[in-house]
């Protein structure tokens, strides 16, 4: 549903499937969250995967970064705002917060999009597309997007082939499995551990049957980084931060 206009609000039950061993909000499952509602607010304005796809365009996820404050418990109800801060040339900014039921900000985040051709799989201007798309300024976390450079070493957590259910509608693996390899690659102890933030930049799409090879390396004693690897190079770079 719309809110002040320019925002988007979903409602979600924290249901057992979007939680960890711990009982709580997982962070594969903010990414499954985060998109569902994007989508749900693309759709309103004719803008989602249906209507793109019609003229083989697709939304694609570039960067996303966001901060959690708490964890949302099993069984609580929680509502998901997003909302569009425009565009810059093939880039569509938009940014989320997840609410806990009296309205208390838990997770906070900012994001970066692109369209892109789906025979050519370039991006395309987001100027024509969005031109109509409600705008607003509000920012959720105080995050520049810019460029992020891998470290120097990493170590080898495991190797595979991508399955068939880790590819979505738009033929590539989603952005939320991502989070998933990952989770599963972090040391156990660090799994207990809340996490604070998460950075994460979408390189390059990993098709079926491609072939991910999951690294990490410790650079503090609560920021671990993550590398993705396919057949074309760099797929994902990921930053966790824990809480002292």
């Amino acid at each position: 549903m719309v809110t002040e206009q320019t925002k988007w609000q979903e409602n979600y039950k924290v249901h057992s499937f979007l939680t960890d061993r711990y009982c709580r909000l997982s962070i594969p499952a903010v990414s499954q969250l985060f998109q569902e509602t994007a989508e749900a607010h693309t759709n309103a304005y004719d803008m989602g995967y249906h209507s793109m796809i019609k003229d083989n365009k697709a939304w694609v996820l570039l960067r996303v970064y966001y901060e959690i404050t708490d964890y949302p418990d099993i069984y609580t109800d929680i509502s998901m705002q997003t909302w569009s801060r425009g565009f810059k040339g093939v880039t569509a900014l938009r940014d989320f917060v997840i609410q806990s039921a009296d309205g208390r900000a838990m997770i906070k985040g900012t994001s970066t999009w692109c369209v892109i051709d789906m025979l050519s799989r370039y991006p395309q201007r987001c100027d024509k597309i969005m031109e109509h798309f409600p705008k607003n300024d509000d920012v959720a976390a105080d995050k520049v997007l810019g460029k992020m450079v891998p470290c120097e070493d990493y170590d080898t957590a495991f190797e595979f082939k991508v399955p068939f259910m880790a590819i979505d509608k738009a033929q590539h693996t989603n952005n939320a499995m991502y989070m998933r390899w990952i989770m599963n690659a972090l040391p156990h102890d660090m799994q207990e551990k809340a996490i604070k933030s998460v950075d994460i930049s979408y390189v390059h799409e990993t098709k079926m049957d491609d072939t991910i090879t999951v690294q990490y390396t410790q650079t503090d004693d609560n920021v671990y980084n993550f590398r993705l690897l396919n057949s074309s190079g760099v797929a994902m770079l990921c930053v966790i931060t824990f809480k002292h």
